[in-house]
């Protein structure tokens, strides 16, 4: 990255970027990521194609090459049948001039009618002049035996063999069928020639093709392997340098830059960024302004509250001590109305004693800066439970084993305290009132329950009760100003855990609250304020089943 408020224009180049494709320097306005990505692209495809195009090509030379073969295997059959018709033209004319018999004659008759068949078809295949010049030449020399040697000597047996003999020991017939069979040959080798020829060529062909075929493909595939790096390292860096950029705007460096990309969309990013971390800034500093007028606000609040509910109990006090000497001096001198108007005074005046101690309370619980260290619950739950004997009586409280926490034990005893109160408190009619507190330890926090089985509560109600000065029922039913829960929840948080209230009306209520275990740099098992062990659950002690 580059120093905060460096020019784009400015930042040295860095080699790692122009190995990713990704230069210091830029005065382009970027290319598309599409672009950047498929441009490259165009050499291997381009290679691809060429070498699809020369498979095309020896495919075709191929083909004709194959052709040509088999061609010429067809012309040498031709030119075989031809030089066997012309064994079996002499073979049945010789047989039959030999032993006279006309079944020798047989061969000499069927070739006849088939050899200009013969001829015609290789007249049909041929492919050169030399070809049919030769073909040509071969049927003149077996018409020409045939008319002056074979059907003379053929005659000359049906009246004698002497004749015939002396017309086969001239000799003639004999030098045009080996000139014919000569003529053949000829030809028979100038094919297996063109045959070689062709099959060479199509060998050549196919070997060319599977050369270029390789090295074509080795080379595209070579060439899409380093073309898909360098792209994927050109987006990974840059990506790598937004990610980085993101991650020092979340620590709270604003005023670096991203360095520059020669992608536009990641370029736009860019901007985006610097536009939106400017702005983050402004909204941090108006925010930072703001937070510390409310801090100051709170302070002064509380400090007001704290002082205000302070200074209040002392016209309080003496308000409640006239009250009540005139309640003892002159209660039964002065009219039934007197007394109950000095009576009203007397209540008002101790719930507004409870009104501005509860205030206190409050004050204090939402102060800041307090110790923490490991508390007993146990013996806090003890304590309180000494506090609230008259309101245990009749009631039967269970506690099971308790745990060692790390917390603030002013704060703890005021989440018991209410929790408990209340419990105690809200008990239904015609039943005892049954109170358990325990503790469950899921891995990470303590959970707390305060469960009884009082009037309950409605469902639509179990947010509202958390609030300042929230009541569900009069002073006249149940006392208490409505800031016990508040205060409760506001200690709860303050340890880093959370208030959850499950209630089912009148069947009774579970209070539910966590605190984290102690904080793993203070190191829970090493901690010099934990006792051995303490990290876990005391040692139980029998469960206290007290009707006190």
């Amino acid at each position: 990255m580059s120093a905060p408020d460096r020019p784009l224009s400015a930042a040295p180049a860095d080699p790692s970027r122009q190995e990713r494709g990704d230069p210091a320097q830029y005065t382009s306005p970027g290319q598309p990521l599409i672009s950047f990505i498929l441009r490259p692209f165009w050499l291997p495809l381009l290679l691809l194609l060429g070498v699809g195009v020369s498979v095309l090509v020896a495919v075709d030379r191929n083909a004709r090459s194959a052709a040509l073969v088999s061609e010429a295997q067809a012309r040498l059959t031709l030119i075989t049948m031809l030089l066997r018709d012309t064994a079996d033209l002499e073979r049945g004319q010789r047989g039959y001039v030999i032993t006279g018999m006309q079944s020798f004659l047989q061969p000499y008759t069927n070739t006849k009618k088939i050899f200009p068949g013969h001829i015609e078809a290789l007249r049909k295949s041929s492919v050169t002049d030399q070809q049919r010049v030769d073909l040509n030449r071969v049927a003149l020399l077996i018409g020409a035996w045939d008319r002056q040697a074979a059907l003379p000597e053929i005659a000359a047996r049906r009246e004698s063999l002497d004749a015939a003999v002396k017309l086969v020991s001239d000799g003639s017939g004999k030098r045009t069928l080996d000139e014919a069979r000569q003529t053949l040959n000829a030809m028979q080798s100038r094919e297996n020639a063109r045959l070689n020829a062709a099959l060479l060529s199509s060998t050549a062909t196919l070997r060319n093709v599977r050369a270029v075929t390789l090295l074509g493909l080795l080379l595209s595939v070579l060439l899409l392997i380093l073309t898909a790096i360098r792209a994927a390292r050109t987006v990974a860096g840059n990506v790598q340098d937004v990610t980085a950029r993101a991650r020092q705007m979340a620590a709270g460096d604003y005023d670096d830059r991203l360095p520059p990309t020669p992608l536009l969309e990641l370029r736009e990013l860019g901007q985006q960024f610097q536009i939106m971390a400017g702005a983050v800034k402004e909204r941090e500093q108006a925010l930072r302004t703001t937070n510390t007028a409310l801090e100051r606000s709170n302070r002064e609040l509380e400090q007001f509250a704290y002082v205000a509910s302070h200074d209040l109990q002392e016209p309080l006090r003496t308000i409640g001590s006239y009250t009540e000497l005139l309640s003892k001096r002159y209660t039964g001198q002065l009219d039934e109305r007197a007394d109950q108007y000095i009576a009203f005074t007397i209540s008002a005046t101790q719930r507004l004693k409870y009104l501005i101690q509860d205030l206190l309370a409050y004050s204090r619980v939402r102060q800041s800066g307090r110790n923490f260290s490991a508390v007993n619950t146990a013996e806090i739950v003890a304590q309180v439970l000494d506090d609230l004997q008259l309101q245990i009586q009749g009631a039967e409280v269970r506690v099971e084993s308790m745990p060692v926490v790390w917390g603030n034990p002013e704060l703890l005893r005021h989440v018991f305290l209410n929790l408990i109160g209340n419990a105690l408190k809200f008990r239904a009619e015609g039943r005892p009132a049954h109170v358990s507190v325990s503790a469950q330890d899921d891995g990470t926090h303590w959970t707390v329950c305060v469960h009884d089985n009082g009037i309950g509560i409605e469902p639509q109600y179990h947010d509202r009760i958390f609030g300042v000065f929230q009541r569900l029922h009069g002073p006249s039913e149940y006392e208490g100003s409505g800031i016990g829960l508040a205060v409760t929840r506001t200690a709860v948080e303050q340890h880093g855990g959370t208030l959850s209230l499950n209630s089912v009306l009148g069947q009774g209520s579970v209070f539910s609250f966590t605190v984290p275990h102690a904080p793993a740099s203070l190191g829970r098992s090493s901690n010099p304020l934990l006792p051995a062990g303490a990290e876990g659950k005391l040692e139980p002690d029998p469960p206290s089943t007290a009707p006190f």
